[in-house]
């Protein structure tokens, strides 16, 4: 860029002098003319020594020459050092300040939430809030029946999902198929050395991070290749070796396929009693035992999350949690799609593409966070209410918690630099198409009359 500055520098440097030179040309006709006109109102011939001396000035004919070769002119006559200031006057730089200041326009306008947005944001947020106050009650306790009717429409809903798709009988073959070994320990006695916390059939679950539906990706595939179960223990993470260690010799493709088969087989299995028992936790809820410690209103954190999965608060209920976080899903988008079609005169794939997971717009997310925003706030009004933390919609909260951390680090941090980034592009396709102009330009200089 340095040699670009110094080379438009030259190029004005010899325009000066091309229009100095025009200038003096002017004055010397000019002078010239009197002259002719004086000689002849006397009737005299014209004394040719009175007539103005012709200087001699050469300007570097830049035609024709490569860039480098122009650069090193450039370098010859301008030896110092040469920045955008010493290039643009005061008028070019107003210039520049406006064209700036359109782009910023342009780019907040583009990622702004507008007045529908904000409306479609906080009424389908209201809406599916709603639906949760209405159609999500808590979960039934492990020790009930296996097949009574559980209240709240969302919640029969989903049971009635769940018990088609994993029946009792499919659960005991699915157990039976994808045996983990010592990764499904159970007990305290299932581990070579002891632990601090109690560990027993009801909370093992909970407390084993291989049977989280999301950690069991990772730490599951592990602990099935090396016969080992990784448990929250008093607020830290343990790897735990364990008795019965491997149940086989498992690449991590193979031993996640056994992980997960074993999962679908916990997800809905009914106690030895056939009561609804233990099933597995809610996504990631198990991190909560990390927490052990941390209080909120004189209430641990890690105990309260232990208690609610007790209490039957699992990935069956998430299940049912997730309804109107699902309904949110569609309907935001339906709405936002329609009114930028309507309104913005934009194409539905132009405005699909933005709403997709892994492509999603700013300005969708933000929305979305209202959206999620207006929910967890009438679900907190809901839970203190009822004076129940079951009644709480986890899947709800994850979601908030999700989208508000996206949308903060786009207004702390990403915004700013995809600002930058804009202008850069926007005056680089600028200077491109100038360059263009230029060489067009060049390519009819070469072909005229020398």
């Amino acid at each position: 860029m340095k040699d670009e500055i110094k080379v438009i520098k030259l190029m004005q440097q010899e325009a000066q002098e091309v229009d100095s030179i025009h200038s003096e040309i002017a004055q010397d006709l000019q002078t010239i003319k009197e002259k002719l006109l004086q000689a002849l109102e006397n009737g005299s011939y014209l004394d040719k020594n009175i007539l103005p001396n012709k200087k001699n000035t050469t300007i570097t004919p830049l035609v024709r020459k490569s860039f480098s070769e122009i650069v090193d002119i450039a370098n010859s006559k301008i030896p110092n050092e040469v920045g955008f200031r010493d290039i643009l006057s005061d008028d070019d730089l107003l210039k520049i300040d406006h064209k700036v200041n359109n782009y910023i326009e342009t780019f907040n306008k583009k990622h702004q939430l507008d007045s529908w947005d904000y409306a479609i944001g906080g009424g389908v947020g209201f809406f599916c809030a709603i639906l949760d106050v209405l159609f999500v009650q808590k979960p039934l306790k492990p020790t009930v029946s296996y097949s009574e009717k559980v209240n709240g429409l969302f919640n029969q809903w989903s049971q009635s999902a769940i018990n088609h798709l994993i029946p009792p009988e499919l659960a005991e073959i699915l157990e039976k198929s994808f045996k983990i070994g010592g990764a499904d320990a159970s007990i305290s006695q299932g581990f070579t050395s002891s632990i601090s916390g109690k560990f027993n059939p009801i909370n093992h679950r909970f407390k084993s991070l291989n049977h989280d539906p999301v950690l069991a990706c990772f730490i599951g595939a592990l602990d099935v290749m090396n016969g080992t179960c990784t448990i929250v223990d008093n607020g830290s993470i343990r790897i735990m070796n364990t008795v019965r260690g491997s149940s086989g010799n498992y690449s991590f493709f193979e031993a996640l396929g056994m992980m997960l088969g074993h999962l679908a087989s916990d997800f809905n299995t009914p106690s030895a009693k056939g009561n609804r028992g233990m099933g597995i936790p809610a996504p990631l809820m198990g991190l909560f035992g990390t927490l052990k410690g941390i209080k909120v209103n004189d209430t641990d954190i890690a105990s309260l999350a232990e208690y609610m999965y007790v209490q039957g608060y699992d990935a069956r209920h998430f299940a049912t949690m997730s309804i109107p976080v699902l309904i949110n899903e569609v309907l935001i988008r339906i709405l936002y799609i329609t009114k930028e079609i309507k309104y913005n005169n934009r194409t539905f794939f132009d405005v699909f593409k933005e709403t997709l997971p892994f492509n999603m717009s700013p300005r969708f997310r933000m929305l979305l966070n209202i959206s999620y925003g207006t929910m967890v706030a009438i679900n907190a009004g809901k839970v203190a209410i009822t004076k129940d933390i079951l009644n709480a919609n986890y899947a709800m909260w994850l979601a908030f918690t999700w989208h508000t951390f996206h949308s903060m680090y786009w207004l702390v941090w990403a915004k700013d630099t995809e600002l930058q980034k804009y202008i850069d592009d926007a005056l680089v396709k600028e200077l491109s198409d100038l360059q263009l102009k230029i060489d067009d330009l060049a390519k009819e200089i070469e072909f005229l009359p020398i």
